[in-house]
Protein backbone atom coordinates (compact mmCIF):
# COMPACT_ATOMS: atom_id res chain seq x y z
CA UNK A 1 0.00 0.00 0.00
CA UNK A 2 2.83 2.43 0.93
CA UNK A 3 4.54 1.67 -2.37
CA UNK A 4 1.36 2.49 -4.30
CA UNK A 5 0.88 5.77 -2.40
CA UNK A 6 4.50 6.75 -2.99
CA UNK A 7 4.21 5.96 -6.69
CA UNK A 8 1.00 8.00 -6.91
CA UNK A 9 2.58 10.91 -5.06
CA UNK A 10 5.73 10.84 -7.23
CA UNK A 11 3.67 10.64 -10.42
CA UNK A 12 1.55 13.58 -9.28
CA UNK A 13 4.63 15.66 -8.53
CA UNK A 14 6.26 14.83 -11.87
CA UNK A 15 3.10 15.56 -13.85
CA UNK A 16 2.60 18.82 -11.96
CA UNK A 17 6.20 19.84 -12.64
CA UNK A 18 5.79 18.98 -16.31
CA UNK A 19 2.60 21.05 -16.53
CA UNK A 20 4.22 24.00 -14.73
CA UNK A 21 7.32 23.85 -16.93
CA UNK A 22 5.23 23.66 -20.09
CA UNK A 23 3.07 26.58 -18.93
CA UNK A 24 6.20 28.50 -17.95
CA UNK A 25 7.83 27.95 -21.31
CA UNK A 26 4.68 28.96 -23.18
CA UNK A 27 4.46 32.13 -21.09
CA UNK A 28 8.15 32.86 -21.68
CA UNK A 29 7.79 32.22 -25.39
CA UNK A 30 4.83 34.59 -25.56
CA UNK A 31 6.69 37.34 -23.69
CA UNK A 32 9.72 37.03 -25.99
CA UNK A 33 7.47 37.42 -29.03
CA UNK A 34 5.57 40.27 -27.39
CA UNK A 35 8.66 42.22 -26.31
CA UNK A 36 11.42 41.36 -28.79
CA UNK A 37 9.98 40.11 -32.09
CA UNK A 38 9.55 42.60 -34.87
CA UNK A 39 6.12 43.15 -36.44
CA UNK A 40 2.84 44.34 -34.99
CA UNK A 41 -0.77 44.97 -36.03
CA UNK A 42 -0.31 43.67 -39.55
CA UNK A 43 2.92 45.55 -40.21
CA UNK A 44 5.83 43.06 -40.53
CA UNK A 45 8.31 45.96 -40.38
CA UNK A 46 6.70 47.48 -37.31
CA UNK A 47 8.18 47.47 -33.79
CA UNK A 48 7.47 44.74 -31.22
CA UNK A 49 3.92 44.63 -29.88
CA UNK A 50 5.05 45.89 -26.47
CA UNK A 51 6.23 49.17 -28.02
CA UNK A 52 3.45 49.47 -30.61
CA UNK A 53 0.80 49.39 -27.89
CA UNK A 54 2.42 52.38 -26.19
CA UNK A 55 3.32 54.41 -29.26
CA UNK A 56 0.81 54.68 -32.16
CA UNK A 57 2.22 55.02 -35.71
CA UNK A 58 1.44 58.75 -36.03
CA UNK A 59 3.64 59.43 -32.99
CA UNK A 60 6.66 57.76 -34.63
CA UNK A 61 7.07 60.24 -37.48
CA UNK A 62 9.74 62.94 -37.28
CA UNK A 63 11.23 65.36 -39.78
CA UNK A 64 14.86 64.88 -40.80
CA UNK A 65 17.43 67.62 -40.17
CA UNK A 66 17.60 70.36 -42.77
CA UNK A 67 20.97 69.22 -44.12
CA UNK A 68 22.36 67.35 -47.13
CA UNK A 69 22.05 63.61 -46.64
CA UNK A 70 22.62 60.20 -48.20
CA UNK A 71 21.68 56.62 -47.32
CA UNK A 72 24.37 54.24 -46.17
CA UNK A 73 24.16 50.45 -46.17
CA UNK A 74 26.07 47.76 -44.31
CA UNK A 75 25.98 43.97 -44.09
CA UNK A 76 26.18 42.78 -40.50
CA UNK A 77 28.47 40.00 -39.34
CA UNK A 78 25.49 37.64 -39.29
CA UNK A 79 24.29 38.60 -42.77
CA UNK A 80 21.64 41.28 -42.18
CA UNK A 81 21.39 44.35 -44.40
CA UNK A 82 21.47 47.46 -42.23
CA UNK A 83 20.47 51.01 -43.13
CA UNK A 84 21.61 54.44 -41.94
CA UNK A 85 21.52 58.08 -43.00
CA UNK A 86 24.56 60.36 -43.19
CA UNK A 87 23.97 64.09 -42.71
CA UNK A 88 26.61 66.72 -43.60
CA UNK A 89 27.35 69.85 -41.56
CA UNK A 90 27.64 73.23 -43.28
CA UNK A 91 31.44 73.14 -43.21
CA UNK A 92 33.73 70.17 -43.73
CA UNK A 93 34.88 68.58 -40.48
CA UNK A 94 36.66 65.51 -39.15
CA UNK A 95 34.22 65.25 -36.24
CA UNK A 96 31.56 62.53 -36.47
CA UNK A 97 28.79 61.25 -34.23
CA UNK A 98 26.71 58.09 -34.48
CA UNK A 99 23.35 58.52 -32.75
CA UNK A 100 21.72 55.25 -31.67
CA UNK A 101 17.98 55.11 -30.98
CA UNK A 102 16.14 53.24 -28.27
CA UNK A 103 13.98 50.14 -28.08
CA UNK A 104 11.12 50.00 -30.59
CA UNK A 105 12.24 53.21 -32.26
CA UNK A 106 13.98 53.96 -35.58
CA UNK A 107 16.64 56.41 -36.67
CA UNK A 108 13.88 59.03 -36.91
CA UNK A 109 13.96 59.22 -33.11
CA UNK A 110 17.62 60.31 -33.40
CA UNK A 111 17.00 63.23 -35.74
CA UNK A 112 16.17 65.87 -33.10
CA UNK A 113 19.53 65.14 -31.44
CA UNK A 114 21.23 65.18 -34.84
CA UNK A 115 20.20 68.81 -35.36
CA UNK A 116 22.37 70.06 -32.51
CA UNK A 117 25.41 68.02 -33.50
CA UNK A 118 25.12 69.36 -37.06
CA UNK A 119 25.04 72.91 -35.69
CA UNK A 120 28.24 72.12 -33.80
CA UNK A 121 29.96 71.04 -37.00
CA UNK A 122 29.66 67.25 -36.71
CA UNK A 123 28.92 64.80 -39.49
CA UNK A 124 26.01 62.70 -38.21
CA UNK A 125 25.22 59.03 -38.89
CA UNK A 126 21.81 57.80 -37.70
CA UNK A 127 21.51 54.02 -38.13
CA UNK A 128 18.34 51.98 -37.98
CA UNK A 129 19.42 49.35 -35.48
CA UNK A 130 18.74 45.74 -36.46
CA UNK A 131 15.06 44.75 -36.54
CA UNK A 132 14.16 48.45 -36.75
CA UNK A 133 13.23 50.84 -39.56
CA UNK A 134 14.76 49.86 -42.89
CA UNK A 135 17.28 47.47 -41.34
CA UNK A 136 16.70 43.72 -41.50
CA UNK A 137 16.27 41.43 -38.52
CA UNK A 138 13.51 39.60 -36.70
CA UNK A 139 14.45 40.19 -33.07
CA UNK A 140 15.68 43.12 -31.01
CA UNK A 141 18.61 41.88 -28.90
CA UNK A 142 18.64 44.69 -26.29
CA UNK A 143 22.18 45.78 -27.15
CA UNK A 144 23.87 42.40 -27.49
CA UNK A 145 24.21 42.19 -31.30
CA UNK A 146 23.43 45.87 -31.89
CA UNK A 147 26.77 46.69 -30.25
CA UNK A 148 28.69 44.80 -32.93
CA UNK A 149 26.72 46.62 -35.61
CA UNK A 150 27.85 49.92 -34.06
CA UNK A 151 31.47 48.81 -34.25
CA UNK A 152 30.97 47.89 -37.90
CA UNK A 153 29.41 51.29 -38.67
CA UNK A 154 32.38 52.97 -36.98
CA UNK A 155 34.72 51.03 -39.25
CA UNK A 156 32.69 52.07 -42.29
CA UNK A 157 33.17 55.74 -41.33
CA UNK A 158 36.87 55.11 -40.74
CA UNK A 159 37.36 53.39 -44.09
CA UNK A 160 35.78 56.31 -45.93
CA UNK A 161 37.23 59.05 -43.70
CA UNK A 162 40.50 57.89 -42.08
CA UNK A 163 40.91 61.23 -40.27
CA UNK A 164 37.50 60.92 -38.58
CA UNK A 165 37.09 61.45 -34.85
CA UNK A 166 33.98 59.54 -33.84
CA UNK A 167 31.59 59.85 -30.90
CA UNK A 168 28.82 57.31 -30.27
CA UNK A 169 25.72 58.69 -28.53
CA UNK A 170 22.99 56.25 -27.50
CA UNK A 171 19.63 56.64 -25.79
CA UNK A 172 18.02 53.86 -23.69
CA UNK A 173 18.63 50.59 -25.59
CA UNK A 174 20.91 52.59 -27.87
CA UNK A 175 22.85 53.60 -24.76
CA UNK A 176 23.13 49.96 -23.67
CA UNK A 177 24.43 49.13 -27.16
CA UNK A 178 26.98 51.95 -26.93
CA UNK A 179 28.28 50.76 -23.56
CA UNK A 180 28.76 47.21 -24.82
CA UNK A 181 30.40 48.49 -28.01
CA UNK A 182 32.78 50.60 -25.89
CA UNK A 183 34.28 47.40 -24.51
CA UNK A 184 34.89 45.83 -27.92
CA UNK A 185 38.47 44.99 -28.83
CA UNK A 186 37.44 45.65 -32.42
CA UNK A 187 36.78 49.38 -31.98
CA UNK A 188 38.64 51.48 -34.56
CA UNK A 189 41.23 53.97 -33.24
CA UNK A 190 39.03 56.76 -34.59
CA UNK A 191 36.49 56.18 -31.78
CA UNK A 192 37.07 58.93 -29.24
CA UNK A 193 34.16 58.94 -26.77
CA UNK A 194 30.79 57.49 -25.78
CA UNK A 195 27.67 59.27 -24.51
CA UNK A 196 25.13 57.03 -22.81
CA UNK A 197 21.73 58.48 -21.95
CA UNK A 198 19.40 56.48 -19.63
CA UNK A 199 20.87 53.06 -20.39
CA UNK A 200 20.18 50.02 -18.22
CA UNK A 201 22.71 47.87 -16.38
CA UNK A 202 21.55 44.63 -18.04
CA UNK A 203 18.68 43.48 -20.24
CA UNK A 204 17.83 40.66 -17.84
CA UNK A 205 17.70 43.01 -14.86
CA UNK A 206 15.59 45.71 -16.53
CA UNK A 207 13.04 43.21 -17.85
CA UNK A 208 12.83 41.58 -14.43
CA UNK A 209 12.33 45.04 -12.92
CA UNK A 210 9.52 45.82 -15.37
CA UNK A 211 7.79 42.50 -14.70
CA UNK A 212 7.57 43.41 -11.04
CA UNK A 213 7.03 47.18 -11.33
CA UNK A 214 4.60 47.31 -14.27
CA UNK A 215 2.80 43.98 -14.03
CA UNK A 216 3.22 42.95 -10.40
CA UNK A 217 4.64 39.57 -11.48
CA UNK A 218 7.52 37.83 -9.70
CA UNK A 219 10.80 37.85 -11.65
CA UNK A 220 11.45 34.33 -10.39
CA UNK A 221 10.71 31.92 -11.95
CA UNK A 222 9.21 33.82 -14.92
CA UNK A 223 12.49 35.36 -16.10
CA UNK A 224 14.15 31.96 -16.21
CA UNK A 225 11.51 30.80 -18.70
CA UNK A 226 11.73 34.06 -20.66
CA UNK A 227 15.50 33.72 -20.99
CA UNK A 228 15.23 30.08 -22.01
CA UNK A 229 12.66 30.98 -24.69
CA UNK A 230 14.85 33.89 -25.80
CA UNK A 231 17.75 31.51 -26.46
CA UNK A 232 15.47 29.21 -28.45
CA UNK A 233 13.72 31.89 -30.50
CA UNK A 234 16.21 34.74 -30.84
CA UNK A 235 19.47 32.87 -30.35
CA UNK A 236 20.86 34.84 -27.42
CA UNK A 237 20.57 35.07 -23.64
CA UNK A 238 19.28 38.27 -22.08
CA UNK A 239 22.21 37.97 -19.67
CA UNK A 240 24.56 38.54 -22.61
CA UNK A 241 23.25 42.08 -23.06
CA UNK A 242 25.20 43.27 -20.03
CA UNK A 243 26.40 46.90 -20.04
CA UNK A 244 27.43 46.68 -16.37
CA UNK A 245 30.01 44.05 -17.25
CA UNK A 246 31.04 45.93 -20.40
CA UNK A 247 31.79 49.31 -18.76
CA UNK A 248 34.46 47.63 -16.66
CA UNK A 249 36.35 47.13 -19.93
CA UNK A 250 35.45 50.49 -21.53
CA UNK A 251 38.09 51.58 -24.04
CA UNK A 252 36.95 55.18 -24.56
CA UNK A 253 35.94 58.06 -22.25
CA UNK A 254 32.28 57.89 -21.29
CA UNK A 255 29.63 60.35 -20.15
CA UNK A 256 26.67 58.94 -18.18
CA UNK A 257 23.35 60.85 -18.32
CA UNK A 258 20.13 59.94 -16.53
CA UNK A 259 16.93 61.71 -15.51
CA UNK A 260 16.35 61.47 -11.77
CA UNK A 261 12.60 61.02 -12.38
CA UNK A 262 13.04 58.05 -14.73
CA UNK A 263 10.48 55.38 -13.80
CA UNK A 264 11.35 52.99 -16.65
CA UNK A 265 15.06 52.58 -15.99
CA UNK A 266 15.86 53.32 -12.33
CA UNK A 267 18.43 56.14 -11.89
CA UNK A 268 20.32 53.84 -9.51
CA UNK A 269 21.31 51.78 -12.54
CA UNK A 270 23.15 54.76 -14.02
CA UNK A 271 25.07 55.39 -10.82
CA UNK A 272 26.01 51.71 -10.62
CA UNK A 273 27.25 51.84 -14.23
CA UNK A 274 29.26 55.00 -13.53
CA UNK A 275 30.80 53.59 -10.37
CA UNK A 276 31.89 50.41 -12.16
CA UNK A 277 33.18 52.11 -15.32
CA UNK A 278 36.94 51.81 -15.81
CA UNK A 279 37.21 54.26 -18.71
CA UNK A 280 40.23 56.57 -18.81
CA UNK A 281 37.84 59.49 -18.32
CA UNK A 282 34.24 59.51 -17.17
CA UNK A 283 31.57 61.89 -15.90
CA UNK A 284 28.05 61.63 -14.48
CA UNK A 285 25.13 63.98 -15.13
CA UNK A 286 21.87 63.56 -13.22
CA UNK A 287 19.12 65.58 -14.89
CA UNK A 288 16.59 66.95 -12.36
CA UNK A 289 12.90 66.10 -12.82
CA UNK A 290 13.53 64.34 -16.16
CA UNK A 291 11.79 61.09 -17.05
CA UNK A 292 13.02 58.38 -19.38
CA UNK A 293 14.78 59.58 -22.55
CA UNK A 294 13.54 63.18 -22.24
CA UNK A 295 16.56 64.85 -20.61
CA UNK A 296 17.53 66.51 -23.89
CA UNK A 297 14.02 67.98 -24.18
CA UNK A 298 13.65 68.95 -20.53
CA UNK A 299 16.83 71.05 -20.36
CA UNK A 300 18.32 71.16 -23.87
CA UNK A 301 20.83 73.94 -23.16
CA UNK A 302 22.17 72.23 -20.05
CA UNK A 303 22.12 68.81 -21.76
CA UNK A 304 24.24 69.84 -24.73
CA UNK A 305 26.46 72.11 -22.65
CA UNK A 306 27.40 69.07 -20.57
CA UNK A 307 27.98 66.88 -23.65
CA UNK A 308 30.13 69.32 -25.61
CA UNK A 309 32.00 70.33 -22.47
CA UNK A 310 32.87 66.66 -21.97
CA UNK A 311 33.86 66.21 -25.63
CA UNK A 312 35.89 69.43 -26.05
CA UNK A 313 39.22 68.13 -24.74
CA UNK A 314 38.77 64.83 -26.60
CA UNK A 315 38.16 66.19 -30.11
CA UNK A 316 40.73 68.05 -32.21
Amino acid sequence: MKKILFTFFLTTVLVSCAILCTAGYLAGDYLVGFALERGSFGDPQGPPHAYALLMPPDKRQFNPPDAPSEEWHLKSTDGLFLNATHFWPDEESSRWVMILHGYGCTQQNSWFIAETYLQMGYHVLTPDLRASGKSEGSYVTMGYRESQDIVDWAWRITELHPDAQIVMHGVSMGAASVMIAAASRGLPPTMKAAIEDCGYSSAYTILAHQLEAAFGLPAFPIMAFVDFACKKRAGFSLREANPLEAVQEARVPMLFIHGDADTLVPPTMCWELYENCHASRKDYFSVPNAGHAVACQKYPDLYYQKIFGFLKPLMQ
